[in-house]
């Protein structure tokens, strides 16, 4: 019992100002041929805890997370997580972006070379046949806590400062007949 108080009190005496955000921007999607193509422009900062962890050997992995939904029935007709994995590379004193899927791993000179080659996304959704009607596009971006070493899972559950995630935002996605969308 006292162990869960002294938990719940340093969850309450995190710093709330936290320095490093993620925000979705902006997203464009479109339905064509059972897939919807969706282009993403997002907004990513590092906080300070998250940059020396990295530096100190802490692969960071960050998820797009993808919901396409019917408005109507608020039935789910598709979903997808894309992951992104940075990594320090301190011998060459580079950064390694890997994928998730088939695109070959990316080295880059400086951290602010990835975050900026992340800051735009494109990505397909296979969907299958779907009919026609209002459908809305959910998408959140955050740091992947399930990755992180063991050890560290606690302190970044419970610190402001590793609180990184977008909140969920909606995008209108319309599929008219004949396969065209807007």
């Amino acid at each position: 019992m006292w162990l869960m108080a002294a938990v719940l009190g340093l969850a309450g005496c995190s710093d709330p100002a936290a320095d490093g955000r993620f925000e979705i921007k902006r997203l464009d999607a479109n339905w064509l041929s059972e897939q919807v193509r969706i282009s993403t422009e997002q907004r990513l900062e590092l906080s300070e805890e998250a940059r020396d962890a990295l530096i100190h050997g802490v692969p960071l992995t960050l998820a797009l997370d993808l919901r396409i939904r019917n408005t109507s029935n608020q039935i789910r007709a598709a979903e997808n997580s894309v992951r992104y994995e940075i990594r320090y590379l301190p011998l060459s004193d580079h950064y390694q972006l890997a994928f998730s899927d088939d695109t070959p791993t990316r080295i880059f000179p400086r951290l602010r070379h990835v975050l900026a080659d992340l800051s735009r996304s494109s990505i397909v959704v296979p969907t299958g046949v779907l009919p026609a009607g209002e459908y809305e596009v959910l998408a959140r971006l955050r740091l992947d806590q399930n990755t992180m070493p063991p050890p560290m899972r606690l302190p970044v559950l419970l610190s402001s400062k590793w609180r990184h995630d977008s909140s969920w935002s909606s995008w209108p996605l319309l599929i008219a007949t004949a396969g065209s969308s807007q």
